[in-house]
């Protein structure tokens, strides 16, 4: 005889289901307890007196996928040396799996009735065999997730900093492209420029060889040729329209506020980098990937934190319906 246990996992409860295969298709035990230590405990304590009394055959605790909240007893149960000695599957499953096989069932929609449903998918052996992700592609695909978040929040304060730059020079952005100038709006230089204590006009009036020397001091002494991107910030000037002063005075608070925040994204990216990189050079299939063409350090990292452990698929054809790239025939 062989045991099922499904559980229901939310934010705050483990709502669980034990259930055996035999004829009557007997629920040994149902319970609602707190989705923490304590409660993942007593579910096992539950399993290893049932299984004393009973010796199954094999043992299957299952639950729905729901990102944070089946992690934590996902691993408990996984990682669970009693557990473990014992012939016990743990699975995560996908929810609209459950959610297909719960529709053939006329009845409510409880807690309780999810983790009994749970139990009998399990019950009838379309589960899902492969290894519960291991602890350090979880750790990877947080890092990754995010960075991915994070680009997404550079790329909105860029556009918002363009949108209130255009207000201040809008030609700004214009002259650069037309001069081939490789300098960017968004470099460190220029974010300054536009959001320190210098109004256009001082701009526009300082002579030549002083705002290339002014250039120069925040660039570090990287522009080749200060003096042609200083002319073409004084053309870009020359040709903008001016805001009056309660407009202009709002329009800085805001540029300055903007770059500010790019400047700390951008050092956030950086921090996650380094520490997507010491964690992902010590996973062996890093080094195959970052080998193909096109494939970097950032593609490589966030394939391997999204995939997992390879052998948790027994084929392509399986890794391609887990990333959605598989149609039915």
């Amino acid at each position: 005889m062989k045991l099922f246990v499904g559980i229901d996992v939310s934010s705050e409860k483990l709502d669980t289901c034990f259930l055996t295969d035999d004829d009557s298709l007997t629920v040994l035990a149902e319970m609602s307890l707190g989705n923490d230590v304590v409660g993942a405990t007593t579910i096992k304590e539950k399993i290893l007196a049932c299984h004393e009394a009973w010796h199954f055959t094999q043992i299957v605790i299952g639950m729905e996928s729901t990102s944070m909240y089946s992690f934590h007893p996902a691993m408990f149960f996984n990682e669970d040396e009693a557990l473990r000695a014992l012939p016990t599957v743990v699975t995560v499953e996908n929810p609209f799996r459950i959610k297909q096989f719960s529709r053939m069932f006329d009845e409510d929609k409880t807690d309780k009735n999810d983790a009994l449903r749970i139990a009998d998918f399990l019950r009838i052996q379309r589960f899902t065999t492969s290894p519960i992700k291991e602890e350090k592609y979880m750790a990877l695909q947080r890092l990754t997730r995010a960075r991915y978040q994070m680009i997404g929040q550079l790329v909105e304060a860029k556009q918002h900093f363009l949108e209130n730059l255009t207000y201040k020079c809008n030609t700004l952005t214009r002259e650069l492209k037309a001069s081939d100038s490789s300098t960017s709006v968004f470099s460190a230089t220029l974010l300054s420029l536009f959001t320190e204590d210098y109004s256009l006009d001082d701009l526009a009036e300082m002579p030549l060889e002083d705002f290339a020397s002014l250039l120069q001091e925040k660039g570090r002494g990287r522009f080749k040729q200060p003096e042609a991107l200083a002319k073409t910030i004084k053309k870009a000037i020359r040709g903008s329209y001016r805001l009056g002063s309660v407009a202009q005075e709002s329009i800085d608070a805001v540029l300055s506020a903007i770059a500010a925040q790019i400047r700390g994204l951008e050092n956030s990216i950086q921090a996650l980098d380094k520490s997507i990189e010491q964690l992902v050079v010590a996973i062996p299939e890093y080094q195959c990937l970052t080998s193909i063409p096109g494939v970097g350090k950032v593609y490589a990292a966030g394939l391997i934190a999204e995939i997992g452990q390879i052998d948790r698929f027994e084929d392509q054809t399986k890794l391609a319906k887990y990333a959605g790239l598989s149609w039915k025939v």
